[in-house]
């Protein structure tokens, strides 16, 4: 198994104190149904002991037909607005930044097909994602040849979906990324019942939808491309990475 890095700071959305990798302390909260960040979430380039991991042998489902559905839109694709709050996707596709379900994005996860597809979920306020999902565009090309897809999911607040498809503007991103619906407790229960809500966090999926590997929190290229390459395989993947995420006062 790939060895594991942890960051000094971690990004939540449910409202916990983000880990203080260098005495820094910020805080996400949710109040009134709003996003408030005291502070930034930042990388620290130390190495830390490996995180609990897993890898169990599993049955590899069999992929799922794909759908009939039409092609995702291009990101210059307007919105089909929604009388009721943010744009709606369509039936049969989604439109970048619509506000989706879990099972709505595990939906497009089975209509996409091939071996599977790796879903990252970020924030523009969250500074880990800002270093990650470069990466993920430049991985994208080689993962696709394999059968992997790539999709981004959001957790900025409605009110910043202009925030979100700023910075994919600017970092000349071609990865479609879509907004995760509220509340979103039922958005991450249904994404991985195991997920606190850390950002970044790296879902793997298979064709059928079920997940094979999940990274809570910042994941290096080192930390990813052996899992993916086994899982391009053929090799029945299944398994976790989450790092131990530090408390306000703690000190790494």
């Amino acid at each position: 198994m790939p060895s594991f890095r942890t960051t000094g700071k971690r990004c939540f959305a449910d409202g916990r104190w983000l880990g203080a990798g260098s005495g820094s302390r910020g805080l996400v909260a949710f109040a009134a149904g709003a996003l408030f960040v005291n502070a930034a979430c930042s990388r620290s380039e130390q190495r830390a002991p490996a995180p609990h991991a897993t890898a169990t042998a599993a049955s590899s489902a069999a992929p799922a037909p794909e759908g009939t559905g039409t092609e995702t839109p291009s990101p210059q694709t307007p919105l089909a607005e929604s009388p009721n709050g943010p744009p709606a996707p369509a039936a049969g596709t989604l439109a970048p930044l619509a506000s989706v379900s879990a099972e709505a994005l595990l939906g497009e996860v089975k209509r996409l097909g091939g071996k599977g597809t790796l879903v990252n979920a970020w924030a523009s306020w969250c500074g880990p994602c800002k270093h990650e999902i470069p990466m993920l565009q430049k991985l994208s090309t080689q993962l696709e040849r394999g059968g992997v897809h790539v999709l981004l999911v959001s957790l900025d607040e409605p009110a910043d979906r202009e925030k979100a498809a700023a910075f994919l503007t600017t970092q000349k991103l071609t990865l479609t990324s879509y907004l995760a619906e509220r509340p979103l407790g039922p958005f991450k229960q249904g994404m991985n019942p195991r997920w606190p809500g850390m950002l970044p966090a790296s879902f793997l999926y298979d064709a059928s939808g079920a997940l094979r590997y999940f990274w809570g929190g910042e994941a290096f290229e080192d930390e990813l491309t052996p899992v993916l390459d086994a899982f391009i395989a053929g090799k029945p993947i299944q398994g976790e990475a989450t790092p131990e995420v530090g408390h306000e006062g703690d000190e790494r």
